[in-house]
C-alpha cells in the first residue's frame, strides 16, 4: 500500500477508539478516560511517524486543540492513577470530581465537537493529501513497507542514544525516554501487516522489551506524579483552610527507584542488542 493509505487506516482507526470510548469519558469512567489518551496519543505517534508527508498548517491548528483537550484528559487520568497509588488519599478523590467535571464540559463542548470533525477532514483530505510539491507527491505514493523500514530504524536509533545511562538521567530525561520508548512501541505495532513477515519479525523483540521499560518508566513517573500531585493540593488545603499539615506522601523509596531503574536498563540494553 501507498503511504497515503496506511497513514488514513491507521489515523482514522485512532479516532474510532477515541469515538468509542467518548461515552464513558464524558461519564467519569477511568477505563475509556484512559483508553483514550491511548487512542490519542496513537494518533500523535502515527502522524509523527509520517511527519513529512502530512504536517501542514491545518495540523498545526488541530494539534493546539488536541493540547487542550489532552490537559483535561490528563488531569483526570493522573488523579485516576494517583488513586490507584494511594486509595487512603481524601484529597486525589475530592480533585478527581472536580476534574471530571471539567472534562465532562470539555468533551460535551462545541469545541470539542468541531475539533473531531475537522480531524476526521484532515487525515482525509487535509491539505497534505494534495500539496503539489514532487517530493510530497513521491512520498504520498511510494510504497510503505519501505517508507516503514527507514522510519523505524531511525527512530529506533534514537531511543537508544536516548536511554544510555538511564539511571545517571534526571527524572526528566528518563520521561523523555519513556515517551520515546511509547513512540516506537506504537509505531512498531503500526508496521505490522505492512512490513513483510520476515522484516518485521526482529521487531517483535523489541516491542516486548519496549512494554517491559515503558510499564517500568510508567510506575516511576505515575509515582513521582503522584506524590507530586498530593504536595501540591496539600498546600492548596493549607492555602484555603489553613489545615493542618500533612505528612509528605511516599509511594517508593530510594531503594525501590534505584530496582526499578536497574531492570529498565536492562531491557534498553536488550533493545540496543
Amino acid at each position: 500500500m501507498p503511504c497515503a493509505t496506511v497513514f488514513r487506516l491507521v489515523a482514522s482507526a485512532c479516532l474510532e477508539d477515541v469515538k468509542a470510548h467518548h461515552r464513558g469519558a464524558r461519564n467519569g469512567d477511568p477505563v475509556a478516560v484512559h483508553q483514550t489518551r491511548v487512542a490519542l496519543t496513537r494518533l500523535r505517534a502515527m502522524i509523527a511517524f509520517f511527519a513529512p508527508m502530512v504536517e501542514d498548517s491545518e495540523w498545526i491548528r488541530l494539534k493546539a486543540e488536541l493540547k487542550w483537550l489532552n490537559g483535561y484528559l490528563g488531569a483526570t487520568r493522573d488523579l485516576d492513577v494517583a488513586i490507584e497509588n494511594a486509595p487512603r488519599e481524601r484529597l486525589f478523590k475530592t480533585a478527581r470530581g472536580e476534574s471530571q467535571r471539567q472534562l465532562r464540559r470539555a468533551l460535551t463542548s462545541d469545541r470539542y465537537r468541531r475539533w473531531f470533525k475537522d480531524i476526521i477532514d484532515w487525515v482525509n483530505h487535509g491539505p497534505w493529501s494534495h500539496m503539489s510539491d514532487r517530493n510530497l507527491v513521491r512520498l504520498r505514493a511510494s510504497p510503505a513497507s519501505e517508507y516503514h523500514a527507514r522510519r523505524l530504524a531511525g527512530w529506533h536509533e534514537k531511543l537508544v542514544k536516548k536511554s544510555r545511562d538511564l539511571q545517571g538521567l534526571s527524572g526528566r530525561k528518563q520521561h523523555r525516554v519513556r515517551l520515546a520508548s511509547k513512540r516506537l512501541r506504537y509505531a512498531i505495532e503500526f508496521s505490522e501487516g505492512v512490513l513483510p513477515k520476515d522484516d518485521f519479525s526482529p521487531w517483535r523483540a523489541i516491542v516486548k522489551q519496549l512494554r517491559k521499560a515503558q510499564q517500568i518508566l510508567g510506575e516511576l513517573h505515575d509515582a513521582e506524579a503522584a506524590q507530586a500531585l498530593a504536595a501540591e493540593l496539600q498546600q492548596r488545603v493549607k492555602t484555603s483552610r489553613a489545615g493542618r499539615q500533612q505528612k509528605p506522601l511516599e509511594i517508593l523509596d530510594r531503594k525501590e527507584k534505584s530496582r526499578l531503574l536497574r531492570r529498565a536498563a536492562v531491557a534498553y540494553r536488550k533493545i540496543a542488542s
